[in-house]
């Protein structure tokens, strides 16, 4: 995987490194053969201009990478060419590498400041004479012969260019790629990936750079630098017999990369391998499987990498004989299966992939990803991305990306710049990761290097690019954002929680064996707990020592629950039911001063707590006859304080914080499975009879018809009403037909001031989002099988939807 950094790395390279100079066609004579990289640079001004303009490069702020190489090349500061110049890096000892720098002399070729004081010396070499210069603690040496200046950072270079620059000869491979150059642009970097190996590995200490050094025999790459990019285009040669990898492309035919179907867009990178024909790219490996293998990759997302192959189409060999493998599970009606021949395509897609994990593999429709058991739940979030076309290839960024390239290619590399930029800091020394990380590369949100092979040639055409590049990924959609596997079915609906020491949220849910989870922003679960029954209700959070740290609350029929931060219980709880809960815990905190009140149901009988779990005794309702069919509300209306209690026959019982009758009701109400709001500052309800049931402070029942059946659901605020009978869900005064189903009760969410609506069809399994107007959210319905939870859960602004998927998943959506 590191090997990708050196795509990023040749980027920068190119942006950092080249702030000095480059060379001609006779100055080359001048340059050892063995040059890690040569870049002749026709206007050293220009380029220095170009450089300075660049956007991304402004924002890097001098960083120590940019010091510690200008400090290197000290002298060539001041240094004046009007004409081509050239600059070249070569390795003298391990690790070690100095630069030599040639151009025309003139007479006013070195201009130094007024304030700079250097000290020179002479030294006599071979009848040339070398002029040391030492400017501050650093040394340079300099020779002048045939009008052509050389200077160098170390001696030992200088004296081999005076031994070797009047017998020496351009080889054919170098001939060859420079007569291909474009002189219009400001620098050319002449690259021996043989030679350039070592300074990579220099420069990326940390990195896979064994790949460099055998892709070709020679390149030649034209740089771009403008306002708002920075590329190169060029060749690279390969030889058949020096086995240089891109020589298996020689003779194949490019065709379009279109792996991108598959990979979600929080990926990392891609590497795209296309022919026309597998046999041509791979003469010694026969295996009719592949006869219709048009494209194979590797990428990494989750921490997890994949291997795919996209066939011409769906039926084909291969796919035909990997469907009678074992199901090793099924997310979204699709399979994923069990691989039991662990030699299955290893070593079938050389130079380019040498490994692969095979463990679990999907079929997607002319799709195979591959990828290890541990990567079944990243592999589950592929599947659903792709099913809900929200993969790589549907996003803007992409597509304005690949409107760069050329369609069609043999070799496509491409690096998600911001999810990369760890990867490719810790490539490099230490000391530079901070800065790296630092770097704001949400305008240039990738890095492309593709290699387009001439059929029958030995020669590929080289693009690379970091360009500027503001479409947003997926504008007014959404995203899957998480795909997290439980180890049972889900048992009840996922909700957010807040975690206290990141302010952001995470998320509870429990499952078929009674196993509560804790999962983070990352999707990692971060622990779990065994409860003794299934959690009623929603699960609160409290602040039981008023520090700011935050508990879980809930009860199960059997007991109350109170949990810290990391799941252990909280003292003195849990707690026991005296025979079954049978609503779930109301809690009170009546002056948001954390004095908590906690409310059991037991049937008919109520039973109030304080926070330390001893009975409250000034609360003096105790039951009544008849069960309770909600658990109690709290609501404060102006300055006073109400608790309702609905019983199963009609009678509502409104109270004050005592538990005496606060507001008496004149008559009962056939309740519908609708609980108590406050609407329009009156106690709201419904009853089975479809009407709207409101209660003033008098105790006065008034009823208004709602165009709903008996068998209906409400939900509302002080503002808001929301009501969902039969397929018509309508909010305030407008109405949304959606298909018949079975769906959860709706949901209504108040974030930001906006009000948006959600309701599940779970036959369909659709997720559907509205907001105040009855206007669906763009990018909804989206597939889930519960009722959903709606918040900011990340560190961005985007608003994160959470639902039930398939099975044992749990899904998160971000709301672009």
């Amino acid at each position: 995987m590191k090997r990708i950094c050196i795509l990023l790395g040749i980027l920068l390279f190119f942006s950092c490194e080249t702030e000095t100079t480059p060379k001609e066609y006779s100055l080359l004579e001048f340059a050892p053969q063995d040059a890690a990289a040569v870049i002749q640079i026709q206007d050293l001004e220009s380029f220095r201009s170009e450089l300075k303009n660049n956007q991304l490069l402004k924002s890097f702020r001098q960083p120590a990478f940019k010091k510690d190489f200008n400090a290197f090349v000290d002298y060539l500061q001041y240094v004046q060419p009007n004409s081509k110049s050239l600059v070249s890096f070569h390795e003298l000892g391990k690790d070690s590498f100095e630069y030599l720098f040639v151009t025309k002399f003139h007479p006013k070729l070195i201009v130094l400041d007024s304030t700079v004081k250097p000290i020179t010396e002479k030294i006599t070499y071979q009848n040339n004479t070398i002029t040391k210069t030492t400017i501050g603690n650093r040394a340079n040496y300099t020779f002048i012969a045939d009008s052509v200046f050389v200077n160098s950072s170390s001696e030992l270079l200088i004296e081999n260019c005076i031994r070797s620059y009047q017998k020496a000869t351009i080889p054919e491979t170098l001939k060859k790629v420079y007569a291909t150059i474009d002189e219009t642009k400001s620098a050319t970097m002449f690259i021996n990936p043989k030679y350039v190996s070592p300074l990579l590995k220099k420069l990326f200490p940390n990195a896979t750079t064994n790949i460099v050094s055998t892709i070709g025999q020679q390149a030649a790459l034209d740089i771009s630098i403008l306002p708002d990019e920075i590329s190169f285009t060029g060749i690279v040669t390969a030889n058949d017999s020096l086995g240089h990898a891109l020589s298996s492309l020689k003779n194949t035919s490019p065709r379009a990369s279109k792996i991108a179907k598959v990979i979600p867009p929080f990926f990392d990178y891609f590497t795209s391998v296309t022919f026309d024909a597998y046999e041509k790219f791979h003469p010694k490996t026969k295996n009719s499987q592949l006869d219709a293998l048009e494209e194979v990759a590797t990428f990494r997302f989750n921490n997890t990498t994949f291997t795919g192959l996209r066939f011409i189409s769906s039926s084909n060999e291969a796919i035909t004989e990997l469907e009678t493998k074992p199901v090793f599970s099924t997310i979204r009606n699709t399979n994923i299966y069990e691989n039991t021949d662990e030699t299955l395509f290893k070593n079938h897609f050389t130079p380019f992939i040498n490994s692969f994990d095979n463990k679990i593999f999907t079929i997607l429709d002319e799709y195979i990803i591959f990828s290890d058991a541990k990567g079944l739940r990243s592999l589950a979030m592929l599947i659903g991305m792709y099913k809900d076309e929200q993969t790589l290839s549907h996003q803007k960024n992409y597509q304005e990306t690949m409107n760069d390239l050329s369609d069609e290619s043999s070799l496509l590399l491409l690096v998600n710049t911001e999810q990369f930029k760890k990867t490719f800091a810790e490539s490099t020394s230490k000391k530079y990761h901070k800065e790296i990380l630092s770097i704001n590369f949400e305008d240039y949100p990738f890095a492309a290097l593709q290699f387009t092979n001439e059929r029958g040639n030995d020669y590929a055409h080289v693009h690379g690019m970091l360009k500027r590049n503001t479409a947003k990924p997926s504008e007014n959609t959404i995203s899957q954002l998480l795909n997290v596997v439980l180890d049972h079915p889900a048992a009840t609906a996922p909700q957010f929680v807040k975690n206290h020491i990141t302010k952001q949220k995470e998320i509870v849910v429990q499952d078929s064996q009674n196993m509560l989870y804790l999962i983070a922003t990352t999707g990692k679960v971060l622990w779990k707990k065994q409860l003794d029954g299934t959690i009623l209700g929603t699960i609160s959070q409290v602040d039981l020592y008023r520090n700011g740290r935050l508990q879980l609350a809930f009860t199960t029929p059997q007991s109350f629950y109170v949990l810290d931060r990391n799941g252990n219980d909280v003292k003195p709880y849990p707690t026991k039911a005296s025979s079954t809960y049978t609503q779930p815990v109301a809690i009170f905190d009546y002056d948001n001063s954390k004095n908590y009140r906690f409310v059991f149901i037991e049937g008919n009988n109520v039973m109030m707590r304080d926070k330390k779990g001893k009975q409250v005794t000034g609360f003096t309702f105790a039951g009544s006859e008849n069960d309770f069919i909600h658990p109690p509300q709290h609501f404060r209306v102006l300055t006073k304080d109400y608790i309702t209690f609905q019983e199963s026959n009609g009678k509502l019982h409104i109270l004050s914080r005592t538990g005496k009758p606060r507001i008496t009701p004149k008559k009962n109400v056939q309740f519908s499975d609708n609980t108590m709001y406050i609407h329009d500052n009156l106690f709201t309800t419904s009853d089975r009879n479809g009407n709207l049931i409101q209660i003033d402070q008098k105790g006065n029942v008034q009823a208004t018809k709602l165009p709903v059946e008996s068998n209906h659901a409400v939900v509302m605020t002080n503002k808001t009403l929301v009501t969902f009978s039969e397929n018509k869900l309508r909010i305030k005064d407008k109405t949304v037909e959606l298909d018949f189903g079975s769906y959860s009760k709706p949901n209504i969410f108040l974030i930001r001031n906006k009000i948006y609506v959600s309701i599940t069809d779970k036959d369909a399994q659709k997720v559907y989002l509205f907001d105040s107007n009855a206007e669906t959210i763009p990018g909804f319905p989206a597939f889930g099988t519960s009722a959903a939870d709606l918040e900011n859960f990340d560190k961005d602004n985007k608003l994160e939807l959470v639902t039930k998927g398939e099975n044992n998943t749990i899904l998160v959506y971000k709301l672009n």
